[in-house]
This record gives structure tokens, sequence and C-alpha cells, in this order.
């Protein structure tokens, strides 16, 4: 791992000249080169930033030795580098001669550890070995527990990525213990009702929200709505993201498979997302004079909410009503085409992102195992948001996966463009569905078409399309 440092080797003469010792020379240019590296780093320059970290690590072994504690930091930086540079073998190495110095000189409880650790762990995540990752996580966290306590917050990017390692394991129970974990510790340190919570609790929601534990979610986005309820600061805007994000967890449970012993049916879901939405609307209205682009936000939610329950004409209405709002002001025209430009996909399905679909008991196959393919269709949007035409018109492998997401596309419920406030039909739109399959399933003998498999299709969240 040695370079030969050019520009050290041209002023060594000069600075001996100048009653400079050879250590004091290597020791200027390890600095030059250290704030080159953080100056590359910062700019998102990273090809740029691994060879100059591996001239801090050069310089840093001959003043120190190959064998010596104070490359621990220099080889953590050149493997942050190597992971931003996408180099997950050379960072994977990097990672590891840094740990084992450290755990050599320093000790293996050394808060010290913890920076290589977390980065070994998020290089292991990169290339999906989810048990190593863990494994790194996990020993990271226990260092932060000895030396800093159970309720410090520094733990809490080592427990997100244990949640992402546990993700990758399936282990949703351990994943969620990670996000549970940040709040609890908060609650301890600031006590149950602080309104520093408020963030911890729409963390917590997100991840809820991201992993389709919309019940979950929505327990978390409330209890963030109710501490912001009782601050006496100007928090509206706060309060209105909340409000949308509760509304929006009981439109997906909503869009769910029903529970059947569930009280909570798919109408009653729909009317609370709606009644929440209007309550965020009230707090839209209490300000003086009311913000045009929180009250089109509003009524554009509402307006998919109605599309989705069939109500054309008052989705329309609302759509309207927030088309008004975004023109009336010449700087929110920019916004207003966000919304109503091109039609936005709000519900539907789409098809498997892994072919053969993986059994949910069964591990996900390997990376390695699996080849690129996608689908892409030309379909028409209408007036009232529906799927019209979809036409495949170039497919890789070909007979695999047209018609299931043709099928997709078709149940597929979009907002509509709109023009002078009026709902038009957009033709000639492009939709690209990328995938992963297993080679080895389509060369099996006797094997039907994939298209005429009767596995169903996926039914995911549904984008809000805002």
């Amino acid at each position: 791992m040695r370079l030969t440092v050019q520009l050290a080797a041209a002023l060594l003469p000069g600075l001996f000249a100048c009653g400079a010792s050879a250590d004091d020379a290597i020791l200027e240019q390890q600095e030059l080169a250290d704030n080159r590296y953080r100056e590359l780093m910062a700019e998102g320059r990273n090809a740029e930033a691994v060879p100059a970290a591996l001239d801090v690590v050069n310089l840093t072994q001959q003043l120190h030795g190959e064998d010596a504690v104070e490359l621990g930091r220099p080889l953590t930086n050149l493997a942050t580098a190597q992971l931003r540079n996408g180099d997950l073998r050379d960072a994977e190495s990097s990672y590891q001669a840094a740990i084992a110095l450290l755990e050599k000189h320093a000790g293996f409880l050394s808060m010290r550890l913890i920076n290589p650790l977390v980065g070994l762990g998020e290089t292991y995540i990169r290339d999906e070995q989810y048990a190593p990752a863990t494994e790194a996580f996990e020993k990271a966290l226990h260092i932060n527990h000895v030396n800093e306590g159970l309720y410090n917050p520094e733990q809490a990017t080592i427990r997100d990525g244990l949640t992402e390692g546990y993700l990758g394991l399936r282990d949703l129970e351990l994943a969620n213990l990670h996000q549970d974990a940040q709040v609890y510790a908060k609650q301890h340190r600031l006590g149950a009702n602080d309104p520093a919570l408020i963030a911890a609790y729409a963390k917590l929601g997100r991840w809820y929200d991201r992993s389709n534990q919309m019940e979950l979610a929505q327990l978390a986005y409330r209890n963030a709505v109710r501490l912001a309820e009782q601050t006496s600061s100007d928090n509206s805007s706060l309060l209105i993201d909340l409000l949308v994000a509760v509304a929006r967890t009981y439109r997906e449970q909503a869009l769910l498979p029903q529970d059947t012993e569930s009280n909570q049916t798919a109408a009653s879901l729909m009317a609370m997302s709606s009644m929440t939405l209007r309550k965020a609307l009230d707090v839209v209205e209490q300000k003086k004079p009311p913000d045009p682009a929180q009250r089109a936000r509003i009524s554009i939610e509402l307006g998919d909410l109605n599309l989705m329950l069939g109500k054309r004409k008052t989705s329309s209405t609302h759509y309207q009503d927030a088309w008004q709002a975004l023109s009336a002001t010449p700087d929110l025209e920019a916004q207003r085409d966000q919304y109503f430009a091109q039609p936005s996909r709000i519900m539907g399905p789409i098809a498997p992102g892994i072919f053969p679909v993986p059994s949910r008991k069964a591990p996900a196959p390997a990376s390695k195992d699996l080849e690129p393919g996608f689908v892409v269709v030309r379909f028409d949007v209408d007036q009232a948001g529906r799927v019209v035409n979809p036409t495949v018109i170039e497919a890789d492998p070909a007979n695999l996966l047209e018609q299931r997401v043709t099928e997709a596309l078709a149940r597929t419920q979009y907002r509509p463009r709109y023009a002078d406030a009026a709902p038009a039909a957009t033709t000639g739109l492009i939709y690209r569905h990328e995938f992963r399959y297993v080679p080895r399933k389509l060369k099996k003998k006797g094997a039907p078409p994939a298209d005429e498999t009767n596995q169903p299709l996926e039914q995911p969240a549904s984008d809000d399309g805002a």
C-alpha cells in the first residue's frame, strides 16, 4: 500500500537545508495530503480522493511504521473513499486492516473502533452481505454502550445500520427493534413529552411506512402530532406535514388486503384519511391569510383520495381548487406544473421486481444469481386518469413479464393532466419496468411460458403521485 509521494521528495532537500528534520517534512506533507483528501471528499470527487487518502496512509507509515496505531484513522479514511467510489472489495480490506490495528493497540472496546466497524457494516450492506453486516454493527453497538451508556444519542447511526442489515436478512422484528430503541433512548433522556421527540416519532413513522407496517406508522405519526399540538411555538407547517402523513397511512392501510376480523374496513379507513386531511386543511385556514401552496397540497391529497374511491366529480373539484390556488400567484406556477403538467400515478399494482417471485419463507436469490431485465410499455391516460392502450414496445428477455406488466399498468389509477383547470387526456406516455430474474429458471425443459403462470401480481403501497 506504499506510494511514492513526489511532492514530498521534491520539498525534502529544501527543508533539510533550512534545518528541518525528515520527520517534519513528512509531517507537513501528511497534513497537506490529508487536507486534499478532505476537500475532495467534501466535493464528492471520490475517485480522486482515493489516491489522496493513500498518500496519507503512506506518509503515516513512514512516520510511525507499518504496524502503528496511528494508521487507524488514515486507513478508515481510505476505506471510506473506496466505499463511496464503489470499490467494495478494497474498502472491506482497508476497514478490516484499520480494525485489526486498533484492536491490537487500543483494545477491543476502544471507541476508535466504531467508525471503521460502521464503515465495514455499510460496505457489507452495499454488497448485500447482510449477516456479516449485522455482526459489524452489533460489535460497534456493544462498544458504544460500554463507553457511552445505553441511552446515548450517538448510537442512532449504528442502529440504522442494524435495521438495514436485519431487513436484508428478512428479520423484521429485529429491524423494528433498532428503530424503536432510538425513540426509547430519547424518551429516557428527555422525558415522554419533550418536543424534541417529534422528529424521533416522525422518523419512526417513516420507517414503518417504508416497511409497509401501516398501523405502526400511523401510531408513530399520531404521537408526533400529539406533541406538535402541545407545543406553543408556531409549528403549523410541521403539524400539517404530520397530519398528511397520518392520512396517508389510513389510505395505504385501506389498500392492503383486509383482515376479516378487523373492525376497520377499507371504507372506514378512507373516511379516517379524509377526516385527517380536513383537519390539516383547518390548520391551513387558521393562518391569516392561508398559505395557498399548503391549501393546494391538501386539496390535491383530497382529490387523490376521492379518485381512489371512484368519486371523479368530487376529485375534480378538489383538483380545480388546487389549480386555482396555485395559478393565482406567478411564483407558484412551477409548483402547479409539478402536480398537473403530466399524469401522476396514485395507486395500482406493479409487476414483480424479481422473477420467479421468491417465497416469503425462503431467502431471496443472491444478486450474483440474477440477471437484469426490463419491459417498456407505451400507454395513454384518459381524462378520468385511467390507463388505455398499453402496448409493449421493448422487452429483454422476451416472453417473460410482458403480460404481467401490461396487466398491472392497466389496473393503475393516475391523477390526470390538467390544462386550464380542466382534466385532459395524455397520449404517448412511456413506462419502463426493471426487474431481475434467475436465468436457470428459463431453461427448464417443459416449463410453461412465464406469463402463463398463475402467480398473483404484487400489490405494494400506492404512490401518492404528488
